[in-house]
């Protein structure tokens, strides 16, 4: 009796790409490792500002490349999750204490804050509204500025909504801190010139709760309560280099009206309403009043 071999079982194109084979043809660990630690002159920056190292110890950046963004890798064991700027104010020189810096549309941001500010955050990364924008007086016209805003917690608690009181209330201790970044803005540096002319707007900061992201978004907890801060820093001219960060030569300026709670989705209605009503982007959803908040998400 003859026996033939049976032809061999054709896998689908799915069934394939789980094969032995195709497993072990694909990269090695070792190559998704390198890949994931391509990361931009900035996020090196960040991951290298351990928190026991002193500030003057960091290590000067050049204010068109490797400060033009935020980002950081939260596997490193050094990662920085302090503010990378103080959050304790420093005495300024008597140049840097003429500086006065006001908030735009300061109306809008009282409204919120009346309610109770939030902001959404997402994977992909979610612009704020209000956005932060400011304006400075006192600076030097011939000078050069550097602009540059983070948003640091306001406390170190986790918060939910009660619906049935309208209101926020403590739910524990916070989640672990999530990694500290700048943002710093496009335009920098300003002359003192532009500055006493221009306002600063703060549009294209991106919010999100990635602790993954690559694009220099700034990461937060949802539940959590945050303060933006806004920064000028005088660039010197003798140096190409932005600043060692304890240098004198900064402001701190913080609007407690811009305080928010980060949010996945909208928790008090009438924020969600304030928004659509203040938005100009959000006009489409003015006459959506038969969508659920989600669908408007």
């Amino acid at each position: 009796m003859e026996f033939t071999a049976s032809p061999k079982p054709q896998l689908s194109s799915r069934a394939n790409a789980f094969s032995i084979a195709a497993l072990m043809s694909s990269g090695g660990p070792k190559e998704k490792e390198a890949a994931e630690n391509t990361i931009k002159p900035l996020e090196q920056f960040v991951e290298k500002s351990s928190c026991a190292q002193p500030l003057g110890e960091l290590t000067s950046l050049d204010a068109h490349t490797e400060f033009s963004s935020g980002g950081g890798s939260p596997s490193s064991s050094s990662l920085c999750t302090e503010p990378l700027i103080p959050t304790t104010p420093i005495i300024p020189s008597e140049e840097m204490a003429k500086i006065a810096c006001s908030l735009e549309t300061k109306e809008l941001w009282d409204k919120f804050h009346e309610l109770g500010t939030e902001m959404i955050i997402t994977k992909s990364g979610r612009r704020m509204f209000p956005t932060i924008r400011v304006s400075f007086s006192g600076v030097d016209p011939e000078a050069k500025y550097i602009v540059l805003m983070d948003i640091v917690p306001v406390d170190n608690k986790r918060y939910r909504y009660a619906y049935h009181r309208s209101s926020w209330l403590v739910a524990g201790k916070a989640d672990p801190p999530l990694p500290a970044r700048l943002y710093v803005h496009p335009d920098s540096p300003f002359t003192g010139e532009q500055l006493l002319k221009q306002m600063v707007s703060f549009e294209k900061v991106k919010l999100t709760n990635n602790e993954l992201d690559q694009h220099g978004h700034i990461i937060l907890n949802s539940m959590h309560k945050y303060q933006p801060r806004v920064h000028i820093i005088k660039k010197k001219d003798h140096t190409a280099s932005l600043l060692n960060l304890k240098s004198e030569e900064f402001r701190t300026f913080i609007f407690p009206e811009t305080v928010f709670t980060a949010v996945t989705a909208y928790q008090n209605q009438l924020i969600t309403k304030l928004k659509i009503d203040s938005n100009p982007f959000a006009k489409g959803f003015r006459d959506s009043s038969r969508l659920t908040d989600i669908e408007r998400e």
